[in-house]
């Protein structure tokens, strides 16, 4: 229905149709006044759990909340205007962002997770969803991005995702150590089986030959073998195969332990470190004529008792398996490479081929089990001590002369 002219309206209805109109008018202002104050509150939620900047179709920023500033640690000022290349971390790959801007730009909203760069150069990620606000063709007009701070949660899975590898990597290597213990135990075991029934045996004959004795009498000869060779033969590989089993048993143990030592983690200085292995080790040096030369180290992060146990037994084996064909010669470097230091461990003696490089850091494996003291755990433990202190040892060697052992730890 039309509104009546107001010129065909008396004066009387003229001012009850403007006082109609002032009550409308504000309770329009009240409502409005509501909405702006809803409009507020919402946005100071919102800016209050979230990271939240504004663009314009071409991406530069004209707005951005404090908690924008906070976790990129640039001003206001130094950021509107600019675009989000600001914080590229340089991560994620081309295609990604390819990708983000075709689904806004033709209207779309876009989720996903970003790793930025703050000013500092400290990264963090960001659960990101941007909003296009279109005109009514239908055409971006501004971008409004929403993120929330998943940095810790990214740590967690990094986390969680290397826990599971080093389950993972500890399970192959119990699998491989229960092998090379049954494997190892197997053959001391078999012989004091064999010749514990030889042992039997020769006691049955014993008895059998003292059942025929008459008057007390027992003959000499048939005694003889038994007592003097099956018996003690039987007792001495049976020492043996025991003796066997407790050198492999005790290994074991002191391989399971490391896991219990308590590590002191503090700055060593290698250089101080070599200079006392070499001089503990200086009488057996002397006697191979071997010459070991330890350049510059840098410094690094570790316990120094395990660490000085790994180096002693790397000094230990050079002369094990020196040549005899040249005297020994052993030379440490050292380097840092990506917040590690990285000691080689150089010398000319027989060298390691391909197929045995791998095995070497097994427990219980000896390159010559009949030429060579031991049991074949020292490189097994130098791994397992360097694996705590988040280090690594790995070896390159050609087979035909020298080998190389390189030791990791982190740099002070």
């Amino acid at each position: 229905m039309s509104s009546p002219d107001p010129a065909t309206l008396t004066k009387e209805e003229l001012v009850t149709r403007l006082q109609q109109l002032e009550r409308e008018h504000a309770a329009f202002e009240t409502e409005l006044l509501s909405t702006v104050r809803e409009l507020r509150s919402m946005k100071a939620a919102l800016d209050e759990h979230s990271i939240v900047a504004i663009t314009d179709p071409r991406g530069r920023i004209t707005y951005v909340n404090d908690k924008f500033c906070a976790i990129s640690r640039y001003a206001r000022e130094e950021l509107l205007g600019q675009d989000h290349r600001i914080i590229n971390s340089r991560f994620h790959p081309r295609e990604f962002f390819h990708e983000l801007w075709s689904t806004i730009s033709s209207g779309r909203v876009w989720h996903g997770e970003i790793k930025n760069r703050a000013k500092d150069g400290s990264l963090y990620w960001v659960d990101t969803t941007i909003f296009p606000f279109l005109d009514g063709t239908g055409r971006p007009v501004q971008y409004v991005a929403i993120r929330t701070d998943i940095t810790q949660r990214k740590a967690d899975e990094l986390t969680l995702q290397q826990t599971a590898a080093d389950l993972a990597e500890k399970n192959k290597e119990l699998e491989a150590i229960v092998y090379t213990v049954s494997h190892d135990l197997r053959s001391p075991l078999v012989n004091v089986q064999g010749f514990s029934r030889q042992l039997t045996r020769a006691c049955e004959s014993i008895r059998a030959t003292l059942a025929t004795a008459t008057d007390g009498q027992v003959p000499a000869e048939p005694l003889r073998k038994p007592v003097d060779v099956a018996i003690p033969q039987a007792l001495r590989f049976i020492n043996a195969g025991v003796t066997k089993m407790e050198a492999l048993l005790a290994g074991l143990l002191q391989y399971s332990r490391l896991g219990r030592v308590a590590l002191h983690l503090r700055p060593l200085d290698l250089n101080a470190m070599l200079g006392e292995i070499v001089a503990a080790m200086k009488f057996q040096l002397n006697e191979a004529k071997a010459e070991v030369r330890v350049e510059p180290l840098p410094r690094c992060i570790g316990d120094s008792v395990q660490t000085s146990q790994v180096f002693t037994n790397l000094l230990d084996n050079a002369l094990k398996y020196r040549s005899p064909l040249r005297p020994l010669r052993v030379t440490v470097t050292g380097r840092v490479e990506r917040g590690q230091v990285i000691y080689s461990f150089a010398d000319n003696g027989l060298g390691i081929s391909p197929q045995h490089q791998a095995k070497i850091f097994e427990i219980f494996h000896r390159l010559n089990p009949n030429d060579s003291p031991g049991e074949g755990l020292g490189l097994a433990i130098a791994q397992r001590v360097l694996e705590r202190q988040r280090g690594r040892i790995w070896v390159e060697s050609t087979g035909e002369g020298g080998s190389t052992f390189h030791v990791s730890l982190p740099a002070e």
